[in-house]
This record gives C-alpha cells, sequence and structure tokens, in this order.
C-alpha cells in the first residue's frame, strides 16, 4: 500500500509537472505572437524608409557625373539628396520572448517540431540580419566621411547662403562618393531581401502557432 501511495503520488506529481510546462509553453507563444507582431511592423517602417532612401541615391548618382562648378541649381539638389548617402535605417527586432526560450533551455518547452524549428530559423535570419547590417552600416560611415570632404554641411543652418559650394570639384572625389553611393544601393537591396525573407517567416509562424496552439 505504501509503495501504491508513494508511486501514486509520483504520478500526481510529474502530471502537475506536465500541466504547468504546457501551460508555460502556451504562454511562451503568446508572447512569440506579440513580438512577431511587432517585428512584421517594424519592417514595413524600415522597409518604406530604405526604399525612399534608395531612390534618393539613384538621383544623387544622376546628379554626380554632371558638371557642378557653374551651376547652383544642381548643386542646390545634391545637397537635397546628400541625407539618402548618410545614412541606413536598421531594424530592432523584439527578442524578448526568443531570449527567455534561450534561457530556459533552448527550445526545449515547444513540444511542436514544427514550431520548434522554424522558430529557430527566424533566430538564425535576424542573426544573419544584425551582420548585413553591421555592413551596411559601415558603408554609410564611409559615405559620410567621403561627403564630409565634398558637401560644406553649414548650408543646413546657414540659410542666408543660396550659393551651395561644394569643398571641393576633385573629380576623382566626386567620383569616389559615387562608387560608395552604387556600394550603398547594393547593400540595402541585399538588405531589404532579407528583411522581406525574415517578414515571410514571421508571416508563417505567426499561421502556424495560432494554429497549434489556438490561439488569436
Amino acid at each position: 500500500m505504501l509503495f501504491l501511495a508513494v508511486f501514486c503520488g509520483f504520478l500526481a506529481e510529474n502530471y502537475r509537472e506536465h500541466v504547468v510546462e504546457h501551460q508555460r509553453e502556451k504562454e511562451y507563444m503568446q508572447s512569440m505572437l506579440e513580438d512577431l507582431a511587432q517585428d512584421t511592423l517594424a519592417i514595413n517602417r524600415v522597409s518604406l524608409v530604405n526604399i525612399a532612401a534608395n531612390v534618393n541615391l539613384d538621383t544623387l548618382l544622376e546628379i554626380l557625373p554632371l558638371p557642378l562648378s557653374g551651376d547652383k541649381v544642381t548643386r542646390k539638389k545634391l545637397y537635397y539628396f546628400l541625407p539618402a548617402s548618410m545614412g541606413a535605417e536598421l531594424c530592432v527586432f523584439t527578442q524578448r520572448t526568443l531570449s527567455q526560450l534561450k534561457n530556459a533551455g533552448g527550445l526545449r518547452l515547444v513540444r511542436k517540431r514544427e514550431v520548434a524549428n522554424l522558430i529557430s530559423l527566424y533566430d538564425s535570419k535576424i542573426q544573419y540580419l544584425f551582420v548585413i547590417a553591421k555592413s551596411l552600416d559601415e558603408i554609410t560611415s564611409d559615405a559620410t566621411r567621403l561627403g564630409s570632404e565634398v558637401y560644406d554641411l553649414n548650408y543646413y543652418t546657414n540659410h542666408h547662403d543660396d550659393n551651395y559650394e561644394l569643398v571641393t570639384y576633385d573629380p576623382k572625389i566626386l567620383k569616389k562618393l559615387s562608387n560608395i553611393a552604387h556600394f550603398e544601393q547594393n547593400a540595402f537591396a541585399y538588405y531589404e531581401s532579407h528583411l522581406q525573407e525574415e517578414k515571410q517567416v514571421a508571416i508563417r509562424l505567426i499561421t502556424l502557432i495560432k494554429k497549434e496552439y489556438h490561439l488569436q
């Protein structure tokens, strides 16, 4: 009888832990849905900003080869499109639930293998996007440094001077700026393509979690 009582107690405790783990898993998945919703919104916002910046880079690349020393109107356009070459909008992902899952022992708590695999894919793509973002940030930093050799940034604060003169008209330096703008465009496009891939994974993951865990 004593053995039976101990055994039943063990089963009851094991069942209780099982129920608790399932509840924790469902709470994690609800939290994951909230994170994914925020991430998709962030991707949409960043994409809009960077697509606009890429369009401005197109115009910048059209202007840079033109004769600039005697054309104030074209120089004014050059100043207008300068910011496109001096920064990129990078996506900040909500990694709250991913971090909690990792700290809880990886994806051990996620019993649904398809969900666990898709979460792992989503996480790996975030890490790769960080690598691309670092490269993009380095390119835009180079563009900013070279831009400071071409543009007189006082024109952004001194609105009384409307000649829009450049610091230099050296064709070699202007060509370097043009080359960097081309590199930026390629980096923007590469980053954007991977952002859109990540967005598609997020959408698939949202659909799968809702289906497997009966969540809204």
